[in-house]
């Protein structure tokens, strides 16, 4: 009884075909194009699919279905038979086309450094500026309504005389 399990990450394209597919079959189909695609890379005899991919499959309904999903196989081998379980992917795997590259800066990343941070200067500027206009404005209605209060004690003064 030996037990060996192998991870694989798949993107898994599905609109080529879905697009040839009518609108109330589509997530349906999604599922058993899921299904083969991971029976076809991974020899597994028996393919389960997590709740979580199931519920984000089916989140947009039966008519739209994503247009490709990143999954992560585990296959075991239990008694000779190979079971995958097919997991959603929730963080992003971030690939590094060119790892040379890393410490080296591309004329185009500064300017985007220096746009950043002055727009990170004239957020400061926005900042202060709604601040002062904040404080002037919560003292006018105290003084509209002294000034209200005052002209309806002249109107009652000058309706008794």
């Amino acid at each position: 009884m030996s037990q060996e399990a192998i991870e694989n990450i798949y993107t898994i394209p599905f609109y080529p075909k879905l697009n040839k597919t009518a609108p109330y079959r589509r997530t349906p189909r999604a599922i058993r194009m899921l299904k083969e695609y991971i029976f076809k890379h991974t020899k597994a005899d028996i393919i389960i699919i997590s709740n979580e991919l199931n519920e984000f499959i089916w989140s947009r309904g039966i008519q739209k279905p994503p247009r490709r999903i990143q999954v992560r196989a585990i296959v075991e081998t239990i008694d000779e038979e190979k079971i995958a379980t097919v997991e959603l992917i929730h963080e992003k795997i971030e690939v590094s086309v060119r790892p040379e590259l890393d410490g080296i800066a591309i004329p185009g990343e500064l300017e985007e450094e220096d746009e950043e941070e002055e727009e990170e200067d004239d957020a400061s500027v926005e900042e202060e500026i709604q601040e002062e206009p904040q404080a002037e404005p919560q003292e006018e209605p105290q003084e509209k309504v002294e000034t209200a209060e005052k002209e309806k004690k002249e109107e009652t003064e000058q309706e008794k005389s």
